[in-house]
């Protein structure tokens, strides 16, 4: 599973395969490198007046990781990486070159380690880099989702192939309703049963929301099987700042759920994403207020995604992307102005990962 790989090495998923990392030694350290440069062509509808095609560099990622068998470690991840998803589009996106992530890791003794620094998060299917997932474009689930916090966890190996995990973090990105939080907790289980991966997350923001994450995972004759399931709730501070708004009726939970499948056959491979929103108004009468958790436009929005992908060797890929969202409102605009409730989506990636 994604998630579990992601934890264990820090982005050493490739797309077309797990790339072997080469090994540095600096001053008598062997550190392991590994990442990936990759840039297309995309397209994409009802952005309003931006300019609707463009050429970009979408990732230049370097991440080192040093040998996991000492008792004081770290990875560090830096670069300049885009994350384009269907909700949220810019064209064409931008990222500024600088650290990515990074965190030092202690292990005081066997199967418990301490990270602090500016972690990844455990939560969700999706990873950081385009060329760490199946699908260029991040779906209205990942939308919801923490990405990068400030903070420190504490991960204990309960048995073979199962973690635990706690943590405390500065993440301030889940606003609602106006209010920012100053914090957050977090504590869940990442591992695997027989033949799935599984991640069972709780993710709570100070005064502002509440996330459980459910990831499942498994391989059937050949076929990549995943979904991920989000159930998130606000808290009293984020109803009543947005019924002070006023609302006079306030939609305070939201719902998505993400099916992934991989279909491989011999270098190529046909990754596609499903996903289903249930995210509600608050409204005052007929006006909307606040768009809920999700921010998307009405109730509740569906979106498909397709990536056919060639790949002539481990750590090279050429990938053609297309994506449709719908949403209930008419969230998006048109280059005329017009309101729209779809967004759609076309691309080509070329990457190469060592």
């Amino acid at each position: 599973m994604k998630k579990v790989v992601n934890l264990a090495a820090a982005g050493l998923l490739a797309a077309g395969g797990i790339a072997h990392a080469g090994t540095l030694t600096v001053a008598n350290s062997d550190i392991e490198m590994t990442g990936g440069v990759t840039a297309g062509y995309f397209y994409t509808t009802n952005i309003g007046s931006s300019n609707n095609d463009y050429f970009t560099v979408s990732t230049f990622a370097v991440n080192l990781t040093s040998k996991v068998n000492s008792m004081i470690g770290f990875t560090a991840g830096f670069g300049a990486t885009t994350q384009p998803d269907l909700l949220d589009a810019t064209q064409p996106p931008t990222a500024g070159f600088g650290l990515e992530y990074g965190w030092v890791s202690i292990r005081p003794i066997e199967g418990l380690t301490v990270d602090a620094g500016l972690l990844l998060t455990n939560i969700g299917y999706e990873l950081y880099h385009t060329y760490d997932n199946k699908n260029y474009t991040f779906g209205m689930v990942w939308y919801a989702q923490p990405v990068t916090y400030a903070g420190a966890r504490v991960t204990y190996s309960v048995a073979d192939g199962i973690d635990v995990y706690a943590e405390y973090t500065q993440d301030t990105a889940g606003s609602v309703g106006g209010v920012t939080p100053s914090d957050a907790f977090a504590f869940g289980s990442i591992g695997s049963v027989g033949n799935f991966n599984y991640a069972v997350s709780y993710f709570d923001y100070n005064k502002t929301k509440n996330l459980v994450d459910v990831v499942l995972s498994t391989d059937v004759q050949g076929i990549e099987l995943g979904v991920n399931i989000d159930y998130q709730w606000m808290d009293d501070t984020a109803k009543n700042a947005i019924t002070a708004s006023g609302a006079t009726s306030v939609d305070d939970t939201a719902y998505g759920v993400a099916l992934y499948a991989v279909a491989k056959v011999d270098i190529f491979e046909i990754p596609v994403r499903i996903e289903y929103v249930n995210d509600g108004q608050s409204t005052s009468g007929t006006t909307v207020v606040n768009e809920g958790i999700y921010g998307v436009a009405g109730d509740d929005a569906w979106s498909f995604t397709i990536t056919p992908t060639y790949k002539p060797s481990k750590n090279t890929y050429i990938r053609g992307e297309f994506a449709y969202v719908n949403t209930d409102g008419k969230g998006f605009t048109d280059d005329k102005g017009n309101n729209k409730d779809n967004r759609t989506f076309i691309g080509v990636e070329a990457g190469f990962v060592f």
